[in-house]
This record gives C-alpha cells, structure tokens and sequence, in this order.
C-alpha cells in the first residue's frame, strides 16, 4: 500500500522476514493469502514478485464489484432500520469530511463494507473484501496526488439520499454510477502512468 515493494521486482522471502523481525514461516503464510488475493506471485525457489495490475484486472475487479454491491443494495433497501440510517448518515459525514488518502480510503471502505454487512451474506461479503483490497491497492496510488474527494463524497452521498427514501431501483443505480466513475479514474491513472502493458 506503502509502494516500498516495487511491482514487477523480485524479493527474497527470507530477507523481507528478517525486516520485521520474524521467521519465514508467517511470511510465507502472508504471501500464499496475498497470491490468493492477486496482490503477488510466488516464483519456486526464487521469492516472489508484486504484480501489476492491468487495465483487464481492473475492469475485471468492477464488473464483480458492480454485480455483487448492486445485488446488495436490492437486498438490504427495504430492510433498512432507523438505526441502520443513522449509521450510514455517521458514515456519509465521515466521507465528506476527509482529505487525507488513507483517512479517505478508510471511510470510504468502511462505507462499503457497512452496507455488505446489512446483507449478512457471508459469501458476497468475502467475495467483495478481496476486491477492496485490490481496489485500495489501486486507489492508494490514485489519492496520494488527487484533488476529487468532493465528487467522490457526492456519489457516496446520492446512495444515501435513495436508500434512506426506500428507493432501491435508483439507489442501486447510484452505486453503479459510483463504481462506473471509480473504475474510470483508476483506468484513467493507469493509462497517465503507462503501466498497463
């Protein structure tokens, strides 16, 4: 998330261990999750390498991210509570107020998650932690130098306004929007950067 390992670059499981003060094994056990996640390859007797994440990983990454959050939203929009809303209002506020990339990144999966949490399915909910965690990986590069946090707060906020109303059709549309939107700036990041080979 940091950028201190480079993508591409090959490291040495062993010397990563020895840099935080622990054996091999936890390292090892970190890297297969990692893998399993698309965040590194293992290479057999050699150590491993960050991957980069293409144009197709990326689109790849929304399309799940696009069916699994609508199909949350047109789960959870008739059941919401009283306090469901409230948390979400707590939420939406704490998306509009922050500036800071990570403090971003922060709110705004917390944002996301909360809503999964309202499905209580245990399998979209896994299913979409992987894609968060690749797409703060992405978004971690796109916020460090970015200036659109208020458009950004703006999509959270138009999901808000339609869920709170009861209006699933529209609130998952907003979702979509937000995604589309979010897809497009990292796309855009990438093709500024000239990674996507």
């Amino acid at each position: 998330m940091r950028n201190e390992l480079s993508p591409g670059n090959i490291y040495s499981e062993q010397k990563i261990a020895k840099e935080l003060g622990v054996s091999k094994t936890p390292v090892h056990q970190a890297l297969l999750d990692l893998e399993n996640k698309g965040f590194v390859t293992i290479l057999s007797r050699k150590g491993f390498k960050v991957n980069i994440l293409s144009g197709k990983n990326i689109r790849d990454m929304f399309e799940l991210r696009r069916a699994l959050e609508r199909a949350v939203i047109l789960k959870i929009t008739p059941r919401l509570t009283a306090e469901s809303i409230k948390e979400l209002e707590k939420l939406i506020k704490n998306i509009d107020r922050s500036r800071d990339p990570v403090d971003f990144q922060k709110h705004d999966r917390a944002f996301h998650r909360y809503l999964a949490s309202l499905s209580k399915n245990s399998y979209i909910i896994n299913a979409l932690n992987t894609a968060w965690d690749l797409s703060d990986w992405v978004g971690a590069n796109i916020l460090s130098n970015w200036a659109g946090y208020s458009q950004v707060a703006g999509e959270h906020v138009a999901v808000y306004e339609y869920l709170i109303v009861g209006e699933t059709e529209k609130a998952a549309a907003a979702m979509e929007r937000h995604l589309n939107g979010t897809e497009s700036r990292f796309l855009e990041r990438l093709a500024a950067n000239d990674i996507d080979k």
